[in-house]
């Protein structure tokens, strides 16, 4: 894997390159993801999401991919 981004800075990175995608600058990409990657609140969902798959349970969180295709591969093998 490659040194850049760093790994102590990767989701800020990750998530600048997908808000880029919407607006003008990459100053102003960097300047909200860094303020999403310090919130509390955000930080403690990623960690409660990280615990429950750890453990094998579902997050609950209606966007999770990961999640979502468990979802539907137990409905169709119940079906």
């Amino acid at each position: 894997m490659s040194a850049y981004p760093p790994a102590d800075d990767r989701l800020k990175h990750l998530l600048a390159q997908e808000i880029n995608l919407h607006v003008d600058t990459w100053k102003l990409a960097f300047w909200i993801a860094d303020g999403i990657v310090k919130s509390p609140e955000i930080r403690r969902e990623l960690e409660r999401i990280a615990a429950a798959h750890a453990a094998g349970q579902s997050c609950g969180d209606r966007h999770c991919q990961h999640c979502w295709n468990a979802r539907l591969t137990d409905q169709e093998t119940s079906a």
